[in-house]
């Protein structure tokens, strides 16, 4: 998937032009968040749950272990630049190390007239845009509620980094049983494994930005690219806002990411390789919760 992430801006956007990688190379301007409501401790579980895609608990959250190198492309240049400035500084807050000029794209945001058509013809083409993702995977992106669609391709590998071979066979050639790794731990809780998001592709309806402000754009965005998410519902008065409701609720959608947006970023690249997704969620929940409080007394 990753090969096939610079041909598909082309195909997806047709005379659409890249960020220019200079965004990723500028120092990130402070990121300030706004005054928000507080909120219960079970009210931001919920909503981490949500986020994150209900994920299994036990289970590593797959990031980007290898630098990000981002292209955005939109018809609009002037706006795919903005769009691209504030991810990359989104990324960097989140301490997501970035690829600097010249690099080979890992991560893609696209802008199409007609996304889901396109990505079906892509589909049925036969081309290898989706390597590396399940047919149920692929099903459920194109089949999303929200006018966007996200493909993640990622891989188990030994928290080390070494790749996971299922048994001594397995990779060999000629009879020569492959590489196994050797994978012990001297306590509980040390991880034995973790997920490497290796490509991520996000497309999005041209006619479902309109309204929208390129801040809203770019953070909604960013989750997108280097979390894994799902599709929010709309948050019940007084619940914890996210800009995740972006699409479905855009008159009520934040100006920005929200407290715990930015918690859930910064704690999934800050807790080590390989932590369980309930890990990274109670990270993110008792950071936003400390946050909170340290707002209110100021």
């Amino acid at each position: 998937m990753q090969q096939a992430l610079t041909a598909l801006a082309a195909l997806a956007v047709p005379g659409a032009l890249a960020a220019p990688a200079a965004a990723q190379e500028a120092e990130p301007p402070p990121i300030v968040v706004e005054g928000e409501k507080p909120q219960t401790e079970k009210a931001l579980d919920e909503l981490a749950r949500d986020i994150a895609g209900n994920p299994r608990p036990r289970r590593p959250l797959a990031r980007f272990e290898q630098p990000l190198c981002l292209m955005v492309a939109a018809g609009d240049t002037a706006l795919a630049q903005e769009i691209a400035a504030r991810i990359i500084d989104n990324a960097k807050a989140a301490k997501v190390n970035v690829r600097g000029s010249g690099c080979k794209p890992n991560a893609l945001l696209a802008f199409s007239d007609d996304a889901q058509a396109q990505l079906q013809a892509i589909r049925q083409s036969g081309r290898r845009l989706f390597a590396g993702i399940s047919a149920r995977d692929i099903d459920a992106a194109i089949g999303a509620r929200d006018p966007v669609y996200v493909f993640q391709a990622s891989k188990q590998t030994a928290a080390s980094g070494e790749p996971i071979v299922a048994s001594p066979e397995a990779g060999g050639t000629n009879g020569i049983a492959g590489p196994q790794n050797v994978i012990w731990s001297a306590g509980r809780l040390k991880r034995l494994t973790r997920e490497d998001m290796l490509a991520v592709l996000v497309v999005i309806d041209n006619a479902a930005i309109a309204g929208l402000t390129p801040e809203q754009i770019a953070d909604y965005a960013s989750l997108r690219l280097l979390a894994p998410t799902g599709e929010v519902d709309v948050a019940e008065a007084g619940a914890p806002r996210t800009i995740m409701t972006l699409f479905v609720s855009p008159e009520r959608a934040p100006a920005a990411m929200t407290r715990f947006d930015r918690a859930y970023l910064k704690s999934l690249y800050r807790m080590p390789a390989g932590s369980y997704a309930f890990e990274v969620l109670r990270a993110a929940v008792k950071e936003t919760a400390m946050g909170a409080e340290a707002s209110a007394e100021n």
